[in-house]
C-alpha cells in the first residue's frame, strides 16, 4: 500500500515536472493553467499506475504518456497538434536526458546499480525521480524567470478556423521534428528494456539536437516575418 502511495505521489510530482519542462521550453503558459496543469499530472500519474502495476504493460507506458501529453497540450491548452506533437517531443525528449544523465551519475557514485533503470520502485529509483523532478523545476523556474525558451508558439488557444500551410518550409520541419521525436520514444522502450543506456543517451541527445536546431530555425522565421511585417507597415504609412 505504501508503494503504491509512493508511486502514485512521485508520478505525479515526474508527470508534473515533465509538462512544466515542455511548456516553460516554448514560453507557454504554466500558472494561467495551473488547474488543467493538475488535473492532467493527476491523471497521467494514475494511468502509469495502472499500466506498470496494475495492467503488467510497462512498456506501453511512456509512449502513451507521450500520445496523451500531446492530447492535453490539443485540447487541454488549445495547441494546434503538429505543434502540441513538436513540443512535447522535444520537451519530453529533453527530460528523458535529464533522467539519463541522473542515472549514469548515481550509478557512477554506487547509488543505483546497473539495471535498476528497469525498476519501478526502491530507494535507488526514488533518489533517481527525486533528483530529475528537482532538477527539472529548477530549469522550468530559471527558465521562466530569466525568459528563456522559444517563442514561435503563439500563446494558446489557437485559431483553428484559420487555414494552415502544413507545407512551408518551417511546418514541414516541425512535422518531420514531431516524428523524430515519436520514434525515438517508442525507440526507448527497446533500448531502456535491454539497459542500453549508452544507446539511449545517444539517440535521445541527437533527437533533442534535431528538435533544438528545428525551434531555433522557428524562432528565426517568426522573428524575420515580424520585421517583413514592420517593414511593410512602415512603408505603408509613408506613402
Amino acid at each position: 500500500m505504501l508503494s503504491a502511495f509512493l508511486y502514485i505521489l512521485l508520478g505525479f510530482f515526474d508527470a508534473l515536472a515533465a509538462v512544466t519542462l515542455v511548456l516553460k521550453l516554448y514560453m507557454l503558459p504554466v500558472w494561467e493553467k495551473r488547474r488543467k496543469i493538475l488535473f492532467y499530472a493527476i491523471g497521467i500519474a494514475l494511468f502509469s499506475f495502472l499500466m506498470r502495476e496494475v495492467i503488467g504493460m510497462p512498456k506501453f507506458d511512456f509512449p502513451l504518456q507521450y500520445l496523451l501529453m500531446v492530447l492535453f497540450l490539443r485540447f487541454g491548452l488549445g495547441i494546434k497538434t503538429y505543434l502540441a506533437a513538436f513540443s512535447a517531443g522535444s520537451g519530453l525528449t529533453a527530460y528523458i536526458n535529464l533522467q539519463l544523465f541522473v542515472y549514469i551519475f548515481a550509478n557512477f557514485f554506487g547509488v543505483a546499480q546497473p539495471g535498476v533503470i528497469n525498476n519501478t520502485s526502491g530507494s535507488s529509483i526514488y533518489v533517481i525521480q527525486l533528483v530529475s523532478i528537482f532538477t527539472a523545476y529548477f530549469i522550468s523556474f530559471v527558465m521562466g524567470k530569466y525568459n528563456f525558451g522559444f517563442s514561435f508558439i503563439i500563446q494558446p488557444p489557437h485559431d483553428f478556423l484559420k487555414g494552415e500551410n502544413y507545407l512551408s518550409s518551417l511546418n514541414k520541419l516541425f512535422i518531420i521534428g514531431s516524428l523524430i521525436s515519436c520514434t525515438t520514444i517508442f525507440v526507448t522502450l527497446y533500448m531502456l528494456y535491454n539497459s542500453n543506456t549508452i544507446g539511449l543517451l545517444s539517440i535521445s541527445l541527437l533527437t533533442f539536437g534535431i528538435s533544438y536546431f528545428f525551434s531555433e530555425k522557428g524562432d528565426y522565421e517568426d522573428a524575420r516575418s515580424a520585421i517583413e511585417a514592420h517593414r511593410i507597415r512602415n512603408k505603408e504609412s509613408g506613402s
